[in-house]
Formats: structure tokens, C-alpha cells, sequence
């Protein structure tokens, strides 16, 4: 009896952590001769909940430049970002806030519950006409895992409020981010199917201990 409370306890910090997080909706209008671009069902941020927290710091550039046909010589930033999360994440894309640029977007996105203010956004990979990642510190296989750290560039970023691009603290993204905590930019992203997977299961185990409570 005492493990079945150990797994229930177990199960039930899965769950609430599953509830925690926050899905996204967005609207991606992409840019035909750079990389495709997708929309994340999730937000990912400094400050956010247990499951889609992350740090970010910057770091100095080392010259990479990600998309070396739009590059007018202006610069670039080179971001660090850890997951602290309790869960793996796929297709990482960063989006601007509307104060923003930057030159190696693969296209543009919006909130959806502010359709018409789209920014700038990009995949961050390291395949294609725009290539911004340049490490994962676990596994090079473009999925975020716990604990993992990745490296990105920000090709000329420039925000007309002087923050920095590794400031990734409000809800939303685009234009919904207006009115939150002062922020540059957002990252969205998938959960990775093994974690979605995962927590399948644990719902499954928790509905089979409640099933054994009653006979």
C-alpha cells in the first residue's frame, strides 16, 4: 500500500503539472524562400510555470551569422537558453515583440487573440538557408530536453526599448505580449511526443488506483 501512495503521489504531480501549462494559438504567415516555419502550442519563459519554465541569459557573440544572404552588417546576439521545465520540447521558434527586428526571420506570427500585429520569427535550428543554432548540450537531435542548454543568434536584433533579447518574461506572444512584464520575445514550442506520451500513462495509472480504492 505504501508504494501505490508513492505512485499515486507521483502520478498526481504529473497531472498538476500538465495543468499548469498554458496553450497558444497562432497565426504564421511565412516567407517563402527561407526555412519553414511552424506555430508551437506552448509559450516557454523566465518567471513561467514549473512545466515551460526556462532561463535565458546572453552571451557574447561569436560571429556566426545565420542567414548570411540578409545581412546587411549590422550585428548580431548570441542567446543561452536552459530548460528547467518538467518536460522535452520539438520545434522551437523564436518570435519578436513588436518593438523587435531582426534580419533572419523565416517569417512572421501573430496571436491569435490579436490577429493583426504578426512579428518577426524563426525556427531555431540548424538546417537550412537560416541556420541560428548553434548548440545543444545533450543531445544534437533538435529536441530541448530537461535540463539541456541551447545556443542561438539573433541576426541584427534591435528593440526600441533597449531591452535585452534575452529578456523572456510575459505571457503571449506578438502582440498579446503588450501590457505584461517587459520582454523582447517569446519562445513557442511543441511537447515532445515521448513526454505527452508519458503523461498519457500517468493518467491512466491514477484513473487504475482509483479503480482499486473502490473494490
Amino acid at each position: 500500500m505504501k508504494h501505490a501512495k508513492l505512485l499515486l503521489a507521483a502520478v498526481v504531480f504529473a497531472v498538476a503539472s500538465a495543468v499548469l501549462a498554458v496553450p497558444i494559438s497562432v497565426i504564421v504567415d511565412e516567407t517563402p524562400e527561407q526555412d519553414i516555419l511552424t506555430g508551437g502550442t506552448h509559450e516557454l519563459g523566465m518567471g513561467f510555470p514549473a512545466d515551460e519554465l526556462i532561463s535565458a541569459v546572453q552571451v557574447p557573440w561569436g560571429g556566426h551569422i545565420p542567414c548570411p544572404a540578409d545581412y546587411t552588417g549590422g550585428g548580431a546576439v548570441q542567446i543561452q537558453i536552459t530548460n528547467l521545465s518538467t518536460r522535452d520540447w520539438t520545434g522551437l521558434v523564436y518570435v519578436a515583440d513588436p518593438e523587435t527586428t531582426l534580419s533572419n526571420n523565416d517569417g512572421f506570427i501573430a496571436d491569435a487573440t490579436v490577429p493583426g500585429v504578426f512579428t518577426h520569427a524563426f525556427v531555431i535550428d540548424a538546417v537550412g538557408a537560416n541556420t541560428p543554432l548553434l548548440s545543444e548540450s545533450i543531445n544534437p537531435n533538435g529536441i530541448f530536453e530537461i535540463g539541456e542548454t541551447w545556443e542561438f543568434v539573433i541576426q541584427e536584433y534591435n528593440n526600441g526599448l533597449g531591452l535585452s533579447p534575452a529578456l523572456l518574461d510575459s505571457v503571449g506572444v506578438a502582440g498579446a505580449s503588450l501590457g505584461g512584464p517587459p520582454s523582447s520575445g517569446s519562445i513557442i514550442a511543441i511537447p515532445e511526443p515521448s513526454t505527452l506520451a508519458f503523461m498519457g500513462i500517468a493518467g491512466g495509472i491514477a484513473v487504475f488506483l482509483r479503480r482499486l480504492r473502490v473494490y
